[in-house]
């Protein structure tokens, strides 16, 4: 007897609780001894909290939290204990799985948003304010999302999100200043089948059209603050309409082809013609080499875009763009253009090797005019980035995007226990990026305007980053305006999503 409440005061009660049988030392019948605590315990948190220095109890230890029982008197029938735990245990598990199944039995649900805030200052010479206008300094919430997504039954995917920060710089008549428009902007409305028949995914809804690496890749993950000069120009973007889209089994091409509405763009859709006005977009990408050992840390993507649109009776086109900064105002603009129909084809390219990317890519707009030769519009952008702790680029290869950045070690800053400071960097990220767009074709003159973008990225974590973008932007070719127009700009983002 002495000897077992020696083991009783070593506190092993939990680590011989499975020996549910009993054992014979010496002829006599024993059974688990417990540490003899004062009170009696009725939960696996009350045993954990006495076993000071011993290892994690496992899931299966936890069966006493089924049972109350007084440690200063072990249970007289070891076996209708047993039967009690059990009982207590396999209704838990009934209990868990029933929970399980009545979730199945409904379309889940993720909620999740976006917030980013921008601070720009500008600095215009004379030609610049007389081609754009005065531009202001300024902040804004340049996005601030939020979304349901979710699931129903392993073949259908839904998600409805929009952005209550959307904002249009509209310059006043006379050039007097400028009005900025507010509104709730639909982005991702859409349902989507999965597992088709040769199609694959199928998608109805308001979501981005298959036309370009850049404009497909998500905010959160651009590598600079705005898009670059030539893209969403009116023919990218988000649209109404249905799509089909696939990847192969290696993962190495993927394709999308659909058909939406024209005039339907980024604010709450409605449209109701009996002229036409449908676009037919399609997209293919090709991974001529991925490295699989390294998890793609080396990649060559290359891509091929085209949109065909036809422009509903009585509505016009316009192409205008303005610097890369979404506080700036418009610096080029081909005004309203009668246009039966337009044509869109994109050449795209990345590059990643380890720490180091490029991509780029070339845009080509045709404009059918209306009694008039057809107008032909052009631009381009390519840039390079280094991470300089190391990181790279993610490439999501069932979508032939470029995804979320993953520190090796997110930032934090503590104090150890000698009172030292501990800090983690985050990851760091220096890019450079060229673009123009060229607006001007025979009688058409709306302006080129090319730009210098130099970026600083620091990713705290892979939720949160710091964005600080410099750009040199210079605009020629504007209609009545002489000279070279030329902007400096400075910004920075604060950006997490959720």
């Amino acid at each position: 007897m002495r000897w077992c409440k020696r083991i009783w005061a070593c506190k092993v009660l939990t680590t011989v609780t499975l020996c549910i049988s009993s054992t014979t030392v010496q002829g006599q019948e024993t059974h688990p001894m417990y540490a003899p605590p004062s009170s009696a315990y009725t939960s696996a948190a009350d045993l954990n909290s006495v076993l000071t220095g011993l290892p994690p109890v496992s899931v299966s230890d936890r069966i006493v939290s089924a049972v109350s029982f007084n440690a200063n008197q072990p249970p007289t029938n070891w076996e209708s204990w047993k039967a009690e735990v059990d009982a207590k245990l396999k209704k838990s598990a009934d209990k868990e799985a029933a929970a399980k199944k009545k979730a199945a039995g409904k379309p889940s649900v993720k909620v999740g948003g976006r917030i980013m805030m921008d601070w720009a200052a500008f600095d215009q010479n004379e030609a610049s304010r007389n081609q754009a206008g005065d531009m202001k300094n300024g902040t804004e919430f340049r996005r601030a999302r939020l979304f349901l997504s979710g699931g129903a039954f392993d073949v259908v995917d839904y998600k409805i999100q929009f952005d209550f920060a959307e904002k249009e710089n509209v310059r006043n008549s006379g050039g007097t200043g400028t009005t900025r428009l507010e509104q709730i902007d639909f982005k991702d409305v859409y349902i989507t089948v999965n597992e088709l028949p040769l199609l694959g995914h199928v998608r109805v809804g308001h979501f981005k059209m298959p036309l370009g690496l850049e404009q497909l890749t998500s905010s959160k993950y651009i590598t600079f603050m705005e898009r670059s000069l030539p893209v969403d120009q009116g023919f990218e973007g988000r649209r109404t309409g249905l799509m089909a889209f696939d990847h192969n089994d290696a993962e190495s091409s993927t394709w999308a082809i659909g058909a939406f509405v024209t005039q339907i763009p980024e604010n709450p859709p409605i449209f109701q013609n009996d002229g036409g006005g449908v676009s037919l977009s399609m997209r293919y990408t090709y991974l001529p080499w991925y490295d699989e050992g390294s998890g793609g840390r080396g990649l060559l993507h290359t891509g091929i875009a085209y949109n065909y649109g036809d422009v509903a009776n009585g509505r016009s086109v316009r192409v205008r763009q303005r610097p890369e900064s979404h506080l700036a105002l418009r610096v080029v603009d081909t005004g309203n253009l009668d246009v039966p129909d337009f044509q869109y084809l994109g050449l795209e390219t990345a590059f990643v090797y380890g720490p180091f990317s490029a991509q780029a890519e070339y845009n080509n707009f045709w404009l059918d005019r209306t009694g008039d030769p057809s107008a032909h519009f052009q631009g381009a952008y390519g840039y390079v980035s280094y991470f300089l702790t190391g990181e790279n680029r993610v490439y999501k290869r069932t979508s032939g995007t470029f995804d979320r950045v993953k520190p090796h070690e997110n930032f934090f800053r503590v104090r150890d226990a000698d009172g030292d400071v501990q800090m983690g960097k985050g990851a760091w990220e220096v890019a450079y990026r060229y673009s123009f767009l060229d607006l001007n074709d025979d009688v058409i003159i709306g302006g080129y305007v090319r730009d210098h973008t130099v970026g600083l990225n620091w990713y705290l974590n892979p939720y949160t980053r710091l964005m600080f973008n410099y750009v040199n932007s210079q605009t020629t070719d504007y209609p009545g305006v002489a000279g070279i127009g030329r902007v400096n700009i400075f910004e920075t983002r604060v950006q997490i999503d959720f």
